[in-house]
This record gives structure tokens, sequence and C-alpha cells, in this order.
């Protein structure tokens, strides 16, 4: 039984002389498949679209301001004049955004599909005419299908070539966000100009886009404390008023102890509504000048630059696989192909 088993392992072991002179006999098809592998590759180098990267690195800036002192007054005067609002996010808190978001929006890609850029002929176009996604005498299986089966395309056809050319460019963009929080915003494009162009568009627009959000936020501010400036003084007037109506009809020469506690509320009601005027008009001075200032919120570290070289098709990395690939299956195809027949 032992010397069955034996026999079996024997038989099973994979025989390295045998297998070597498979490969020597069929070196020369082996040599002529390789060389096939090697000669497709460079054919596909050729026929295939060169791409070039360019990239952009942003870098947020966060809050430096420190307005925790106003805070707690102004929340206090919020709730005292029945106002549902936290103005501890008004004054501490930046509003929220999200760069790789804003660049994943489609009103971005829209923004930059719409855009007319001037490609290496001069030429000023949309990428929809770039990428000639509108271009109708170019031959389509889909459509080849519906014109013979007479289906009437009622599509949108503006909306269908927008969604074409917004999924061909998400599929050349690339966000990668570092864990300092260094955002890199890459494109592929045809052209390295064009690719620099569009990550330096990309981030213009980001500017902006947060500029204004940033703007839309200080003029909220400052509007909640323009109305409660102007109430404030109103309310202030009114306990002045009371307080001068009260002191004509009552002099000083006549005040007994009802009327001096009478005048002292008076006198503490305007005391406490002028400080709150005042405070409020320190705070909305503040808001106007925040306002008005630009503090940036972002900080582009890189700005886009043309490639020297091209980032895709990989040239070396590509004739070294396939030539690697067609001379690996080619032997195992007559290694295999021998077996077959030795078994015969």
């Amino acid at each position: 039984m032992l010397w069955e088993v034996i026999k079996l392992s024997n038989k099973n072991d994979i025989d390295i002389s045998k297998i070597s002179k498979v490969l020597r006999d069929s070196k020369r098809n082996i040599f002529y498949i390789t060389t096939l592998g090697f000669v497709l590759s460079i054919f596909y180098i050729f026929i295939t679209t060169p791409y070039y990267q360019s990239y952009i690195s942003i870098n947020p800036i966060g809050d430096n301001v420190n307005s925790s002192r106003s805070t707690g007054g102004l929340q206090s005067l919020a709730s005292e004049y029945g106002v549902n609002l936290n103005v501890g996010d008004l004054l501490n808190d930046k509003p929220s955004f999200h760069i790789p978001d804003i660049v994943n929006s489609r009103v971005l890609k829209k923004a930059v599909i719409k855009h007319e850029w001037t490609t290496i002929e001069n030429e000023t176009v949309d990428l929809i005419e770039y990428w000639k996604i509108n271009d109708t005498s170019r031959f389509s299986l889909g459509k080849f299908i519906k014109n013979t089966l007479g289906y009437k395309n009622n599509d949108n056809l503006s909306l269908k070539y927008m969604d074409a050319a917004i999924n061909r460019f998400s599929e050349q963009i690339l966000i990668q966000e570092e864990e300092s929080g260094l955002i890199v915003i890459s494109v592929l494009m045809e052209e390295p100009q064009l690719a620099a162009d569009i990550v330096n568009f990309i981030s213009n627009y980001i500017k902006e886009y947060v500029g204004n959000i940033m703007l839309a936020y200080s003029s909220t501010h400052r509007e909640f404390i323009e109305e409660r400036l102007l109430y404030s003084k109103k309310e202030l007037s009114s306990s002045e008023e009371e307080l001068k109506e009260f002191s004509e009809k009552n002099p000083f020469a006549v005040d007994t102890p009802e009327l001096q506690l009478q005048r002292g509320r008076l006198l503490r009601n305007m005391e406490v509504n002028q400080q709150v005027y005042i405070t409020l008009r320190q705070q909305y001075e503040m808001a106007r000048i925040n306002e008005l200032k630009e503090t940036p919120v972002i900080n582009i570290l890189d700005f886009g630059e043309p490639a020297s070289e091209q980032a895709k098709p990989q040239k070396i990395l590509i004739i070294f696989l396939t030539t690697l690939m067609f001379s690996i299956c080619s032997s195992i195809y007559f290694i295999i192909k021998k077996e077959i027949t030795s078994y015969n």
C-alpha cells in the first residue's frame, strides 16, 4: 500500500527537465508570440489618446478670530427679545463647506464643461465640442439599432450631451485628501495646457464660491445686529421719554418714598436700555467691518502647470507587462499542449 502511494506521488511530481525540454523545443514559437505581444503593445501606444495631468493643492484656513467675548452678551440679548437664534453659530462658527463636495458637484462640472477653452489649435470650444460628443456624423451602435427598428428619439439632446460630458469629466478628475487637511485636485486632459487651465479654473471657482458663502454669512450676521440695534434704539428712546415725563410731573422737591422708588425703576430701565444699545452699536460696527473685510478661507499652495510628460498611457509599463504576459501565456500553452499529447 505504501509503495503504491509513493509511486503515485512520483508520478504527479513536476518534471523540471521535461518542462525545460518543451520550452527549448517551442522557443521559436514562443519568441514569435512574444514578439507579437510586443508589436501589439507598441501599436496600442500609438493609437491610444495620450493624457496629461495637472493638479492644484488647496489648504483650508481655519478661523483665527476669537469672538467669544461677545457671544454670551448677544446670546442673552437674543433670548431677552424672544429670538430663537444660536448667536454662537453666527459669531464663532463659519459656514460649513467641504471642498471635495464642491468639486464633485454637478454645478461646478457644468461650469467647466460650458466654459470656452482655447485648444492647442487656437480654437475656442467647450468640452462637449472638444470631445465631439455632439458629433452626429460619428457611428454609434445604439443609434444604428434604434434607426433600424424605427425608434424615434424624443430625448432632449442637450441634456443627453451634458450628462455624457459630466460622466467623462468625472472619470478624468481625481481628489485626494491628506491627513494634514491638504486637498489635491488632479485633472487628466488630452492637452497639457488645457489640463492646467481647467484645474486653475476649478481653484478660482472654489475661491469665488466659498467667498460668496462667507459674504452671505457676514451679511446675515450684520442684518441680525442691525435689526436688534433699531429695536434697542426705540426702547432706549421710549425709556428716556418715560423718565422725562415722570420728572416733569414729579420734581425732586416733592419726592415721596413711593415716587423715589418709581423714579429709580425708570432710571434703571433707561440705563439697561442704554447699555444694550451701546453693546449692539459696537457689535454692529464690528459686523460691518467683517462684511467688508476679505478674509481668506482657503489657500492655494500649488497652481496648475502644463505637464512636460504624458501621464497616460504609461508606455514602458504597458510594453513590459504585455510582452511578459504573452511570453508566459505562450509557454504555459505549449507545456499543456505537450502534456495532453503525451497523455493521449
